[in-house]
């Protein structure tokens, strides 16, 4: 069961990794307020992270992606954004 979960967990992450590197997420993070960098940087904290799961590190990395979860949710809330915006961020929790 739990073998399913990570790979759940790393199959998101690693959608929102590609969303990130090709640039469809440009868009978001300039409304946001964020910097080109800054998505560059936080894509590879979750590559790195994602692949920490498959490690016996994994509950660093856990930690580690539930931190940026909480700032993904903290940013949508500081937008002001709509309720079903939340749900990825709260599914991946």
């Amino acid at each position: 069961m739990e073998s399913i979960l990570i790979y759940f967990i790393a199959g998101i992450f690693g959608l929102a990794i590609l969303g990130k590197l090709t640039g469809k997420t440009t868009a978001t993070f300039n409304k946001a307020g964020y910097s080109h960098y800054f998505m560059y940087g936080l894509a590879l904290a979750e590559l790195v992270l994602t692949i920490g799961l498959f490690t016996h590190y994994a509950l660093f990395s856990i930690i580690g992606l539930l931190v940026i979860m909480l700032g993904a949710i903290l940013t949508l809330f500081r937008q002001k954004a709509k309720p079903q915006q939340y749900v990825l961020s709260i599914v991946a929790i």
